[in-house]
């Protein structure tokens, strides 16, 4: 019984190299995301199973009867910042490992509890406490990811050169997209004939960047999967956490700032405080959309949601000398979820921002669609170029029986991370682009689906209609300049 369950949860056809660790594993959060990671960590890791421990805020025992079959333990115990501290001390030694998929739980007093303690750290987005996302009482910029990312950092300074590892915001975006980047560089580089020199640090990578004359690049996501149980009034439906979704779409939207944009927005606002590589809208980024385009989901009208990784790609990819800014891009995330979420999104801001009682996320019932997700890099002598995944619902679930597209995309960052702490445990603080990409992309890479890497002769004035030019004038638009900003916002 045990050797047929374990068969149909954890073996497919995907050949991996396992890691050994000696070391305890606490998996915080068993959300959709969770219950996918569990079975790739029994499946990546040479490790007894009694050494993994599942701490779940809700009460998901269904979903984890199977693998309490095998001996692994689950605590049902919601963190709280009175009893967090006391929690890790209970089921964390040094050298041990902990995941955190949880969502509003701080991960800052995480972090430093696990630098101290010599705990090695994994997540896969900055989150801060609850009761932040929506405590009108915290001005704008102290809602955003700059803002977290600037403050994480101050706190990682004290392990950036060494310590137990903590690698920051690593499932598929943010996380495996900052890898896309280096690889679509290293493919455009390569059709514009450019010498074939890896870049080995941050300095050669942002002058690489400036070489191939890229301006913009858009972290590009369609969700296309289809439920066969339509969406019903007052339900929120998502192909992954609703309260992830939801707090994204809170934020005020957020854009990494390039140096080739000659003027600011409507709305805008800059920080005065870290590298400036950003700004901020003085909206929410769930009720505002950008242009951008796809290969198989073509042009979309995407929202411009806050991300962390339009902070860190921009931010690594700036090239300074002698203090002076020589080249950032812009970066920004244009994210068309499914219909039924766009649906469920629009219902709640109709309603004034409260979510509905029914909650839904679609999985099983889902019987056709995919995920696609990329990076397309804009301004360059080849137009554009598109690089990353495109993963169908039946594809992930031969990959990952009993999980849809996105949820195996959001698992591959993880468990990359995740094998790559085991294997480097004091590499200190690490956001997404200081790690090697192709290792990384390596270890993800069997999750992903087709892998495209493909040139587009797309711009955002092309989305505009001949109608729309003709009948209803936009004075903003540059049509001398495609990459301006102005040009990619939907008005």
């Amino acid at each position: 019984m045990i050797n047929s369950l374990w068969h149909r949860l954890f073996v497919s056809a995907v050949a991996v190299e396992k890691v050994t660790f000696g070391g305890r594993v606490v998996l915080l959060g068993f959300g959709t995301v969770g219950q996918g990671l569990l079975s790739l960590l029994l499946r990546h890791f040479e490790m007894p199973i009694a050494q993994v421990t599942v701490v779940d805020a809700q009460r998901h025992q269904a979903q984890f009867a199977p693998f309490a079959r095998l001996g692994i333990r689950y605590l049902q115990h919601r963190l709280t910042p009175d009893n967090l501290t006391s929690t890790l001390q209970e089921l964390l030694s040094p050298g041990d490992l902990l995941i955190n998929l949880t969502v509003g739980v701080d991960c800052m007093t995480m972090i430093d509890w696990c630098q101290i303690h010599n705990i090695l750290y994994v997540d896969s987005s900055i989150e801060p406490w609850a009761d932040q996302f929506e405590d009108r009482r915290i001005p704008l910029w102290k809602r955003t990811h700059y803002f977290f990312h600037q403050t994480l950092r101050h706190l990682a300074k004290t392990c950036a050169s060494g310590g137990a590892t903590a690698i920051v915001c690593h499932g598929a975006n943010p996380g495996l997209v900052s890898h896309f980047v280096k690889a679509a560089l290293l493919d455009i580089a390569s059709v514009m004939g450019l010498p074939q020199i890896w870049p080995t640090d941050q300095t050669s990578w942002a002058t690489m960047a400036r070489t191939c004359g890229v301006k913009v690049i858009q972290i590009s996501e369609r969700d296309t999967q289809i439920s066969s149980r339509p969406k019903q009034l007052e339900e929120f439906v998502n192909t992954w956490s609703i309260w992830g979704f939801l707090a994204e779409a809170y934020y005020p939207a957020e854009i990494g700032w390039g140096t080739h944009e000659k003027h600011l927005p409507e709305n805008a606002a800059c920080f005065e405080f870290g590298s400036g590589n950003a700004i901020y809208l003085q909206r929410p980024g769930g009720a505002t959309y950008i242009r951008s385009w796809l290969p198989l989901g073509g042009a979309i009208e995407g929202l411009l949601l806050s991300h962390s990784e339009t902070m860190t790609i921009s931010d690594y990819f700036s090239l300074w000398q002698d203090g002076e800014l020589l080249y950032r891009p812009t970066v920004n995330f244009a994210y068309y979820p499914t219909n039924d979420a766009i649906a469920s999104l629009r219902e709640v801001m109709m309603g004034g921002g409260q979510p509905p009682e029914k909650l839904r996320i679609l999985n099983q019932d889902i019987v056709t669609g995919r995920d696609e997700l990329g990076v397309l890099l804009l301004g360059h002598p080849r137009n554009g170029w598109w690089y990353g995944s495109q993963l169908s619902i039946q594809e992930a679930r031969q990959i990952l029986p009993g999980h849809n597209a996105t949820t195996v995309q959001v698992c591959a960052g993880v468990i990359a991370a995740a094998v790559w702490a085991v294997r480097h445990p004091q590499a200190g603080f690490r956001e997404p682009e200081q790690l090697p990409h192709n290792e990384i992309l390596q270890i993800a890479r069997p999750y992903l689906g087709r892998m495209v890497s493909v040139p587009t002769n797309w711009t955002p004035l092309q989305s505009r209609s001949l109608a729309t030019s003709r009948y209803f004038p936009e004075p903003w638009l540059d049509w001398h300049d495609p990459w301006q900003f102005d040009n990619f916002l939907v008005r």
